[in-house]
């Protein structure tokens, strides 16, 4: 995955150079902002995949933008499927399990940012590449579990006592926004009375790696999340 980033940070460098030698590529209009929200997947890899399933997930956020240059923040909803019922591995002296997972679905919620540059732009397609940080939180709910024997002599597990917990976890995240063009219109801008502004809708679809790590678990897990989002986004210019 490192060798993902290098890449990326190498096209961003060779970005003017490429732009410099397209024919035809209108410029950018100075500076805007916009939104994005949408759908995807991503799929959980290295020890990270011991402890959680594929999952859906919902995202959205604000692009600002600079020339070519783009800030991306976002935040993201996912619940994914636990495999391991007992993830902090409490166990009594006879190797039965002291915690269960009571939520089977937690909750995670992250948040991104990210810096890009359009690196290539013709007709109704754009290309920008991006790298960032991420933060992430995992919610979910954990049944205490103690023995006792029943009328027939039988030891057997009750709930003692339910409690939350979360996990948190920072990392670098990577993608690439594939942006196909659906709409453009001119519109007034909505600061300052007489300004004018390209408004530009398009189709988003982003696939990304996301590096994560669990420290509290036990044994702690780490790996990447990779994934891809389809989005709808609009994006307003401002005129020179």
């Amino acid at each position: 995955m490192k060798r993902t980033i290098l890449i990326l940070f190498a096209i961003l460098a060779m970005a003017p150079v490429v732009l410099r030698a397209q024919e035809g590529d209108a410029a950018l209009p100075s500076w805007g902002f916009g939104f994005h929200v949408g759908v995807g997947g991503m799929v959980p890899t290295g020890s990270l995949a011991d402890e959680l399933k594929v999952c859906a997930l919902f995202a959205g956020g604000l692009d600002f933008g600079y020339n070519r240059l783009r800030l991306r923040l976002d935040a993201s909803y996912a619940q994914p499927s636990f495999k391991n019922v007992n993830p902090y591995a409490v166990y009594d002296d006879q190797g039965r399990n002291l915690q269960l997972n009571a939520t089977a679905n937690p909750t995670l919620l992250g948040f991104t940012a990210q810096l890009g540059y359009t690196v290539w732009q013709q007709g109704r397609v754009s290309v920008t590449p991006m790298v960032g940080f991420t933060a992430s939180r995992l919610s979910w709910d954990i049944n205490h579990i103690k023995y006792e024997k029943d009328d027939e002599g039988i030891e057997r597990p009750l709930i003692d006592d339910v409690t939350g917990t979360h996990e948190n976890s920072f990392g670098w995240t990577a993608s690439v926004d594939v942006d196909i063009k659906l709409h453009g219109t001119l519109v007034d801008f909505p600061v300052g009375a007489d300004g004018q502004a390209h408004y530009n809708s398009s189709l988003r679809i982003s696939p990304f790696v996301t590096y994560a790590k669990l420290s509290n678990l036990n044994p702690s897990v780490k790996g990447c999340c990779a994934g891809l989002t389809v989005s709808y986004a609009g994006f307003l210019r401002a005129l020179k």
